[in-house]
């Protein structure tokens, strides 16, 4: 073949694939499974929180501080990460009661890779999904955290994140949350991990085209843990021998 005429059919063949890159998107969201997390400027949602807090009080014994609160999340703008991503900045409120103005709490991030969407709380920053979902996949969503990191609750000091292992438990699954039924739910087991005198318990659930739904966790330590007898907490609940930690339920109520 005359070699002017092989080197045409080669930039041809080279424009051709440079056309057809730039024109078709590789990355189909129903497939990967993004609506699960989706940003857009607007985006907000509303949960109702209900929390019961366990500390040590007189004579060693447990002692609990129950409430109920409201928080509003609202996604305010985007602004370019160190990498060039893109970061949505969060603004979150609350609440004591709707009947009441709502107050600035603090502000989160989240992001949304093709493999990956991440969400940064207090500093912290969490690997809550990956892409493509399926049921069974497991990840450490907690691997930008410090091994030995510490969180206080009441004041006091407690291992929250300790063997957290993140797993899909199901997908596209119906659920109902409150009032409202959502078609499409993945189901996500952060923590299941219990001994005599620590229990981990997390799991947060995801509507398509809304996000987070639900989000449930039990972050306890036995009062027993720290008066150095454990025979007392033998065959009692969470609840009831719990000295150190923190039981939350947050379900979604308004979103758009």
């Amino acid at each position: 073949m005359n070699s002017k005429l092989l080197l045409l059919l080669s930039l041809s063949l080279i424009l051709l694939w440079s056309c057809q890159s730039d024109t078709e998107d590789p990355i189909d969201p129903s497939v990967y499974g993004h609506e699960y997390f989706p940003l857009e400027i607007g985006k907000y949602r509303v949960y109702q929180v209900d929390s019961i807090q366990f500390d040590i009080g007189n004579n060693n014994l447990p002692e609990t501080d129950s409430s109920r609160f409201y928080i509003r999340e609202e996604i305010k703008e985007v602004i370019e990460g160190a990498e060039g991503e893109q970061v949505y900045r969060i603004e979150r409120y609350r609440t004591e009661s709707l009947d009441e103005p709502w107050s600035i709490m603090d502000v989160t991030t989240e992001t949304r890779g093709v493999n990956q969407a991440m969400r940064t709380e207090g500093n912290l920053r969490f690997i809550n999904l990956i892409f493509p979902m399926w049921e069974g996949i497991t990840w450490d969503g907690n691997l930008f955290l410090p091994d030995d990191i510490i969180v206080f609750v009441s004041g006091e000091a407690i291992e929250m994140y300790k063997n957290w292992s993140y797993e899909v438990l199901s997908v596209d699954q119906q659920e109902s949350v409150e009032d409202l039924t959502f078609s499409d739910v993945a189901t996500v087991q952060q923590a299941n991990d219990e001994n005599e005198i620590e229990f981990r318990w997390s799991q947060e659930k995801y509507a398509k085209n809304v996000g987070l739904i639900y989000r449930e966790r039990w972050i306890l330590d036995s009062y027993c843990k720290y008066t150095g007898d454990t025979g007392p907490c033998i065959g009692l609940d969470w609840r009831t021998k719990s000295g150190r930690g923190f039981i939350m339920r947050e379900q979604i109520i308004d979103h758009n």
